[in-house]
């Protein structure tokens, strides 16, 4: 069957390849389920939480926050959201969240991440127990410390911590929100397997050659892409994604074809938000 396509807002933030209109068949899932409403408002009361404790909030032009106000009412106001272990469940929290979330759809024809059923904040490490696969036909009883955790129609787990860190600290590369929301939209096909759905199989094509070009980088030693990004080519796209957005400067200048595929997917520019940045680490 071939893959349902997503296909970014505006052409003018790269040469868009991603395909076709997601979102209405999302409308069209919720109006089967008579799930169909009215679009939520944004809090006007949200905008200090973003202010003072998204960074990229700061950089976005007038007509991305319209967008993203409308997109962080839709996920505040459209999940279920648990706390785990005492974890104090604050609308800032709800708020820095919804907004990291967006941000990966802030250029894509897509409002919702329709198969999240909640999300699960824990105060700090996930701590997950019981025995779980490790590859290989591999398999570990032990207790597995994480910062967050996406599930394929099912929940997203976070850790409270790590989120506060990467909406404030973006230069550190990191952002657990971005990591996990980018394997919820690699697994809208119903394969988790680094390839998102794109418009074509020659796009298809393009986005192997390039990525796997960068994922052997990675696994020899010679990449701007933290070591984690060598697990397989799920982890390689979630990885790629923290820092096409936090360190785009220097993911540009490092690994050019991998930023041109993102910025195509993504339909964002991250780098032109820097106008005047240099990379934190020159290229050799």
């Amino acid at each position: 069957m071939p893959r349902p396509p997503l296909r970014a807002r505006n052409a003018r933030a790269g040469n868009v390849r991603a395909g076709n209109v997601l979102s209405r068949l999302v409308r069209a899932a919720l109006g089967r389920l008579g799930l169909r409403r009215s679009a939520p408002s944004f809090d006007p009361r949200w905008e200090p939480f973003l202010h003072r404790g998204f960074e990229h909030w700061r950089l976005l032009s007038p007509d991305e926050l319209d967008r993203m106000r409308h997109l962080v009412a839709l996920f505040f106001f459209g999940r279920r959201w648990e706390a785990a272990r005492g974890m104090d469940l604050t609308d800032e929290v709800k708020v820095l969240i919804s907004a990291q979330a967006s941000m990966l759809l802030l250029g894509l024809e897509l409002d919702e991440y329709a198969d999240v059923t909640s999300v699960i904040v824990h105060r700090s490490t996930v701590r997950l127990h019981g025995a779980r696969p490790t590859g290989g036909g591999t398999w570990s009883s032990g207790t597995q410390h994480l910062a967050g955790q996406a599930h394929h129609k099912g929940p997203v787990v976070l850790s409270w911590a790590a989120a506060r860190s990467g909406a404030l600290v973006p230069q550190r590369g990191m952002n657990v929100v971005y990591h996990e929301f980018a394997h919820r939209l690699d697994m809208l096909d119903g394969i988790t397997d680094g390839t998102p759905p794109l418009e074509s199989e020659e796009a298809v094509q393009r986005w192997r050659d390039v990525c796997t070009a960068a994922f052997d980088r990675v696994r020899e030693g010679e990449s701007i892409l933290r070591g984690y990004a060598g697990t397989n080519p799920a982890e390689f796209f979630a990885v790629s994604t923290e820092l096409f957005f936090n360190r785009p400067i220097d993911l540009r200048a490092h690994e050019p074809a991998l930023y041109g595929e993102l910025q195509a997917f993504y339909g964002q520019d991250p780098a032109a938000r820097y106008p005047d940045a240099v990379p934190l680490i020159p290229p050799a």
